[in-house]
């Protein structure tokens, strides 16, 4: 039970750690090419050295940070080509992911996903709804899992989070809350009638838009 509470607690550091430093990242507070003194990072912290090396591998894998062989951390640029590669790389795995849940038999869980929808469409009325960006995720949760592969729900996380972070930092366009309320009914008519190309085209399509509202946003 000790041991339990334990990892409970490291977890949690682990992730205000990972959270701090992609958000101090994404705004600008460490610009590119600095390096992320452990010393430093221990004492803004106020935590040891494992959280820390956890946040910064995880870092890593999102393409925030380089790893350096006894150099420590390097903050990578976060520049509009790079986001326009995280965005084309979530295109190719929903797309996956997507053509994979339209064609389970079950089809119980699309009335879930509608239930979903709802909230968004009741939260995309509202002026700047500071929820409607999870309303989203959830939406997009939802049809992602019944796929059933975790490798690449896993690889989808990872990129989902960063975009995130970028979203809520450079803003979520009324008009484009709009249009995304109009495509996710859209998929939905697609997985009613279990259309594999249709959801195929529609998802691409929004994840295309996506990356065009994402770098418009974004400073050049």
């Amino acid at each position: 039970m000790e041991n339990e509470q334990i990892n409970s607690l490291s977890g949690t550091i682990y992730r205000r750690v990972t959270d701090s430093l992609r958000i101090a990242i994404v705004t600008g507070e460490f610009k590119p090419g600095q390096q992320l003194k452990m010393s430093n990072l221990i004492r803004r912290f106020g935590t040891s050295q494992m959280p820390i090396r956890e946040a910064l591998q995880q870092l890593q894998g999102e393409g925030l940070v380089k790893i350096i062989p006894h150099r420590g951390a390097q903050v990578k640029s976060l520049d509009r080509r790079f986001v326009g590669n995280i965005c084309d790389l979530c295109m190719s795995i929903e797309s996956l992911l997507v053509r994979k849940a339209c064609e389970k038999e079950d089809r119980g869980w699309i009335k879930e996903l509608i239930k979903a929808q709802e909230v968004y469409d009741g939260l995309s009325k509202e002026e700047d709804s500071p929820d409607i960006i999870k309303a989203n995720r959830r939406f997009h949760k939802i049809h992602n899992e019944i796929a059933c592969n975790r490798e690449a729900l896993d690889m989808l996380h990872r990129t989902n989070t960063l975009l995130t972070v970028i979203r809520t930092t450079y803003g979520y366009p009324k008009d484009r809350i709009i249009q995304v309320g109009k495509e996710h009914h859209k998929m939905i008519k697609c997985f009613k009638k279990q259309d594999v190309k249709g959801i195929v085209e529609v998802q691409r399509g929004h994840c295309e838009r996506a990356k065009i509202a994402f770098l418009q946003e974004m400073p050049k």
